[in-house]
């Protein structure tokens, strides 16, 4: 039986028989699959295998099929596709007796290439696939890498082409009740799972993925998308999933500013802050390093803490008084206190000990990343938390940075009885967060930037930095590219726009020597193409750091492509790395910059072939005002050491 379950203009969903099912593109196979899910009583359902019980009639939009099992399980298979004409899966769990079922792991598609698919990519042994990190700690990254099985790509991931740009792209579209994940089979060769349910060392999880149960237990919605440029894919996708949910709006301009972290790490201080806010304020703020509304934001970072009350109402005055923002840290869902039985400051006869994030067994979770995390729907920890960010607002701070959210997504045991996974209680301490930081609650706007956070579920802050932390080497420099050659789509899609971490221009607290110049410049550059913060981060008492940020921060023209939020794109996957070369463009002024993310000298050659559309005749690099035109169609540039340029055509 082949009935066709909903035919769009491109796509089309139709049922192959035998428990399976394909998607066409253009009257194009893309590829068979099938559903499968398990129940936390050891049944399992796999819908090549189970009984078909429904099997609707052609022209019926939004099909839905029905499979079930001898021993009572009931799994609903739906594709359709949205109101854009992409085609959506989701699959949901029951019991034939109307019994209350419980699972941890539903999986609404294994896809897989058949005998008669035409994309070519599943029959390639050059065909990689895009791994996607859960969140950005621990200094994670982007790969793409060679099917594998086990290998696990978080939320969304992609197959491309090894010899064109052409991919399809598998997505998750819900995030507030299951950790998503496309795995590649470790069963069936060459198989790609999309699973709802994942939580294992990649989501830092020491505990199974919570079970969720009901009458009915629906997965997440996964998009799916096919085309010939994996680029073009991740900014619908980034477009499917705004439609879903909107980004935090930012309305103002994107923040410029300083962050205490790289300069001075936990040694910040009244003075140093301060020092930090003069120097900006008469060297820097005036002479074109402010964002589109004049300001910049200055901003203590982990440290702050060792201020007296009065040093900080001190600090944000003075900030006010230069026309300046301020702004400050928190990480909301991570324990740093090694006596778990110590008195919470904010919730006086409480102690960390209760609201410490515990197995069933009752034992305290492992330390991720050397803090124990929080069980976030505790009501002393909410508490805890309201007062701490009504503090942060009677301060008068504009802009803060929360650090560490994962923590909140940890699978446990909770207080709330309601919430049974990670992704749950994330969404409740996040919904909380931006509840008490919201113009409504505080009567002014405050920006917020989630470091060391998960990239969905997204909707909870302006800006989320893209990388873990990122300093002023040439590694670094490759580092904070790997995440843009993979993260540029999240700007103004997920998130307001993305955050490139603070800019070390001379030396970082952590580093053993000085940056040279052409690593400054090409961090520097780095942040810029990111479309987003900009946040420095040098220690200005020192002579030479000084100097490099007068020169390299106050290029007004560079500036100004950080104001129009424009997020520059990568011309390639560049094998799993960093991309080189990266585009963009306004009206009729086109950009490229071109980067040496190494110590070791070397050229680069850019073609039209690489940038995807003819080369003008010259180019101007904005930081050294030098011409460079095009010969034989292309650019020939030569760096000594790690450095960059940002060319706009001259014509």
């Amino acid at each position: 039986m082949k009935n066709s379950t909903e035919i769009g203009k491109e796509y089309e969903w139709t049922y192959a028989g035998n428990g399976e099912f394909r998607l066409s593109k253009g009257g194009r196979e893309l590829f068979l699959a099938y559903a499968a899910a398990e129940s936390t009583d050891g049944r399992s359902i796999d819908t090549r295998h189970a009984k078909e019980d429904n099997v609707p009639e052609d022209g019926t939009p939004g099909k839905q099929f029905t499979f079930r099992t001898a021993d009572g399980l009931v799994l609903r298979e739906d594709l359709y596709l949205d109101e854009a004409g992409l085609p959506c899966v989701s699959c949901t769990l029951s019991d034939s007796c109307s019994r209350e079922v419980t699972t941890r792991k539903l999986i609404p598609l294994i896809a897989y290439g058949s005998e008669t698919e035409k994309t070519g990519l599943w029959k390639s042994l050059a065909s990689e696939m895009l791994l996607v990190p859960y969140d950005n700690t621990m200094w994670s990254r982007y790969e793409t890498a060679h099917l594998r099985p086990g290998r696990i790509s978080y939320d969304l991931s992609e197959l491309i082409s090894g010899y064109s740009k052409k991919a399809l792209l598998f997505g998750a579209l819900d995030f507030d009740v299951w950790k998503n994940a496309v795995v590649c089979s470790a069963y069936d060769s060459r198989k790609l799972e999309l699973r709802s349910g994942i939580a294992d060392g990649g989501t830092h999880d020491s505990l199974p993925h919570g079970a969720v149960s009901g009458p009915r237990v629906t997965s997440s919605r996964f998009v799916v998308l096919y085309g010939g440029d994996y680029r073009d894919l991740l900014e619908q996708y980034g477009e499917a999933v705004s439609r879903m949910t909107s980004p935090l709006k930012w309305e103002q301009s994107v923040p410029f500013g300083w962050n205490s972290w790289s300069a001075h790490q936990h040694t910040i201080d009244f003075r140093k802050a301060s020092f930090a806010s003069a120097f900006i304020e008469n060297n820097l703020q005036h002479e074109g390093y402010a964002n589109g509304d004049n300001t910049v934001s200055i901003n203590l970072d982990a440290g702050w803490t060792k201020m007296t009350q009065q040093e900080l109402k001190d600090f944000v005055t003075e900030c006010h008084r230069r026309g300046q923002k301020a702004g400050t840290y928190d990480s909301p869902f991570a324990c740093w206190e090694k006596d778990p039985e110590k008195e919470i400051p904010e919730v006086h006869g409480h102690t960390f000990s209760e609201i410490l994030l515990r197995g069933e067994d009752g034992r305290i979770l492992p330390t991720v990343d050397g803090a124990v995390p929080m069980d976030v729907t505790h009501p002393v920890w909410k508490e805890m938390i309201h007062k701490r960010l009504r503090s942060i607002v009677d301060l008068g701070f504009d802009y803060i940075k929360l650090d560490f959210m994962s923590h909140g997504g940890i699978e446990g045991m909770h207080y709330d009885s309601s919430i049974s996974t990670g992704r749950q209680a994330l969404n409740m301490g996040y919904s909380l967060i931006r509840d008490a930081l919201s113009e409504k609650s505080t009567g002014r706007k405050i920006f917020i930037s989630l470091s060391i956070a998960p990239l969905f579920p997204c909707g909870y802050g302006h800006a989320r930095r893209f990388s873990c932390d990122a300093f002023g080497c040439a590694e670094d420099v490759a580092y904070v590219l790997n995440a843009q050659t993979y993260a540029w789509w999240e700007n103004q899609r997920l998130y307001a726009c993305n955050d490139p971490d603070h800019i070390c221009l001379k030396r970082s607290f952590c580093a053993d020597r000085d940056s040279t110049p052409g690593e400054a410049r090409a961090r520097y550059t780095s942040a810029v193409i990111a479309g987003g913060v900009m946040m420095l981060s040098e220690d200005f008492s020192d002579a030479e750091g000084g100097k490099r940020a007068r020169e390299l921060a106050t290029v007004r023209e560079i500036n100004e492509l950080v104001i129009s939020r424009t997020a520059f794109r990568p011309t390639g996957t560049a094998e799993g790395n960093a991309c080189r070369v990266f585009t963009a463009s306004s009206g009729r002024t086109e950009y490229l910059a071109v980067f040496n993310p190494e110590q070791s000298d070397c050229r680069i050659t850019v073609t039209s072939g690489l940038t995807g559309s003819e080369l003008h005749s010259s180019y101007t690099d904005l930081w050294s005002g030098r011409k460079i035109s095009a010969v034989h169609g292309a650019l020939e540039i030569s760096f000594e050491g790690c450095d960059a340029m940002i060319l706009r055509s001259d014509s």
